[in-house]
Parts: structure tokens; C-alpha cells; sequence
């Protein structure tokens, strides 16, 4: 599923690469979003062209629609042979397996037919009656997913089982676009792919880089800003996809257990973390979880900061993130710190 957040206000008009400041750019339309590079120093333009190179190799291994990806291979040989896949596919899902336990089910990749029958992945949203949403639940196991780590394969046990890496691949993408930056050795950067944002090092001045965080209530608005460096902000909330039918909204997070949006109060979560994968995945794990095992999963892990906005305009804010998220002087959510 894809997230979004308010971070930087950049207004991307074409692709290429320019100089601004001393920061080197690169604008670019991949993986179905957005994506802005800035990287400083002597090596920063020709990382930033070898970080638009891994993207769209990575788009063309993870992309479901692609004809030639692994991951459209692997759906469409589901229930009828295994199918071989590169390092990069193997790993993210080997890695969206391993979330997918921890966090028990509420991020699961393959509930990519349940996504596809409420149109979020077409060109028309639709709402599924409560027959086909139990059909297409019946597609939905990760322990149907299996992955042979020695021969690199991937099988869909189910015939139209299907899995999609949306929800984890873009922060897999900042992974590697930083592990490009260090290679070259950029000390400042930010990434934003379609609102997943990863920073490396500090700003240019040497302050830490100033991340938004927006309002679900407000568009324009924001309830606080993020002072961070050597991270990986992402935010997924109810507010930014979602269609209306006979005067009702339905937004494009959907819980793996009901198959349907979910309804437990939450219109955003930001997790703050130093993997941008593990952030994306996160991000609509909680979402999915709702607030009070979303807390658990954060004491368990002990790796990431959240903030929890809901519906009942309170904010939610881990204990390990509040020295460095300054809360706006206009918030009128009551605001609560989640501790150990």
C-alpha cells in the first residue's frame, strides 16, 4: 500500500538533474510515485544518477503490473511451479515474511487480492460485497508464501493467490539509495519517494534535517515537525486515498483479518526508524494493529519512534521520539506520551 506524508514542500516539475545550492537534484516518476533525490558534495551528482538507476532496476523486479517483473512472474504462476527470483526480490520478501509475523499478520503482503477487489490497485475503486471479501480472505496466508532461501525461489501455494511489495518496497528503495550515498561518500542527503522520506547525515548549515509531520484533519496543516538525521520517516494514514459511494468514504488501508478498511480509530501513524523498509512496513502495521498492540509491537521492537494520531483528537507520541518532534503551537489534539 503506498503512504504519504507532508515533509517537504517540493514541487516536481520534470525529471533530470540540476545543481541548486550546492545540492545536487534528480527529479523522477517511478514506482507508481514521485520521487525527489538531493544529495551535497563533490559526488553527489553521479550518486544521484546511480540512485535513479537502482530505482527503476528495483521497479522492474518489484512492480506487480510489469509483465516482466518477478513479482507479476510469481503471481502469475501461483498454485503451478515455483518461480526464481533475484537477491533483491528474495530478500524484501523474505523480509515482508519476517513482518509479517512479528507483527502478527497486520502487515501481510499477500493480501494484494483482497487490495484488488476494492479497486485500490485499478483504475476503478469499487466497494466488494461481504461474499467476495470472504473469498478473497481465503487467498490471504502467509504461510502459503513460500520462499526457499538455497535455490532463491519463490510459490504461491493458491491458484489467483497474489502478493504485492507495495507497502514495504519504496522504503526497501531509500535502502539501497543510501547505500549508494555512502559508496560515494555523501554526508548530506534527503530522499523522498512518493513521501517516504530518508535522510542522511545533517542540512547543508550542519542543523538536522526538519521533517513535517501533517495534520490527517488538515491538509494544509501540520502537527509537528521531526529534527532528525541518518533516518527514515514515513507516515500512512486514512486521509490521502480513499474513494466515496452513496455518501460513504472507504480509504485504501485494509485490515488483513476483516478485509476492510480498517476502523479502529487511527488516521495516522508516523514511525521514525534508521530502515526504511522496516519504517514502510511498520507504518501500515500499526495503522492495521490500532493503538494499544501498535504500543506493544513498539516496546517489543525497541528499534523505532511512532506517532499516533486518531479520531478522537489525541496524539500519541513514543517516549524515545519526543525530544526531537516539536509539537505545532496550533495543535488542538490532546497529546499523550507512550512509555516503556
Amino acid at each position: 500500500m503506498r503512504k504519504y506524508i507532508l515533509v517537504i514542500i517540493i514541487c516536481i516539475l520534470f525529471c533530470g538533474c540540476q545543481i541548486k545550492n550546492d545540492m545536487a537534484e534528480i527529479q523522477m516518476f517511478a514506482m507508481d510515485t514521485f520521487i525527489d533525490l538531493k544529495a551535497q558534495g563533490e559526488n553527489g551528482e553521479k550518486a544521484l544518477l546511480e540512485a535513479e538507476k537502482e530505482i527503476n532496476r528495483l521497479e522492474k523486479l518489484f512492480s506487480p503490473t510489469i509483465e516482466q517483473s518477478e513479482i507479476f512472474a510469481i503471481n502469475q504462476y501461483a498454485a503451478k511451479q515455483t518461480v526464481t527470483v533475484s537477491k533483491d526480490t528474495f530478500d524484501l520478501i523474505e523480509k515482508a515474511k519476517e513482518y509479517c509475523n512479528i507483527t502478527e499478520g497486520a502487515f501481510d503482503i499477500t493480501i494484494a487480492p483482497v487490495v484488488k477487489a476494492w479497486g485500490f490497485t485499478e483504475e476503478v475503486k469499487r466497494v466488494p460485497s461481504d461474499e467476495e471479501i470472504q473469498q478473497k480472505l481465503q487467498l490471504v496466508d502467509n504461510n502459503k508464501l513460500h520462499i526457499d532461501k538455497q535455490n532463491s525461489t519463490v510459490y504461491l501455494e493458491y491458484e489467483n493467490m497474489s502478493i504485492d511489495l507495495g507497502g514495504i518496497a519504496k522504503g526497501y528503495a531509500s535502502n539501497k539509495v543510501n547505500e549508494i550515498l555512502k559508496k560515494n561518500g555523501v554526508s548530506s542527503a534527503v530522499i523522498s519517494l512518493g513521501g517516504n522520506v530518508s535522510v542522511t547525515g545533517k542540512r547543508p548549515d550542519g542543523t538536522k534535517w526538519r521533517i513535517a509531520v501533517q495534520d490527517p484533519m488538515n491538509s494544509e496543516g501540520y502537527v509537528g515537525i521531526l529534527n532528525v538525521e541518518d533516518t527514515s520517516v514515513i507516515t500512512s494514514g486514512v486521509y490521502q486515498r480513499f474513494f466515496e459511494q452513496n455518501g460513504k468514504k472507504y480509504h485504501h488501508i485494509i485490515d488483513t483479518k476483516t478485509g476492510k478498511p480498517t476502523q479502529n480509530g487511527l488516521l495516522s501513524v508516523t514511525i521514525v526508524c534508521d530502515n526504511g523498509a522496516m519504517a514502510d512496513a511498520l507504518s501500515t502495521s500499526v495503522m492495521v494493529a490500532g493503538l494499544q498492540k501498535g504500543s506493544e509491537l513498539w516496546r517489543k521492537l525497541d528499534n523505532f519512534g511512532m506517532i499516533v494520531i486518531t479520531d478522537s483528537n489525541e496524539m500519541y507520541i513514543s517516549e524515545d521520539i519526543e525530544d526531537i518532534f516539536e509539537v505545532s503551537d496550533d495543535v488542538e489534539y490532546t497529546i499523550h506520551i507512550i512509555q516503556k
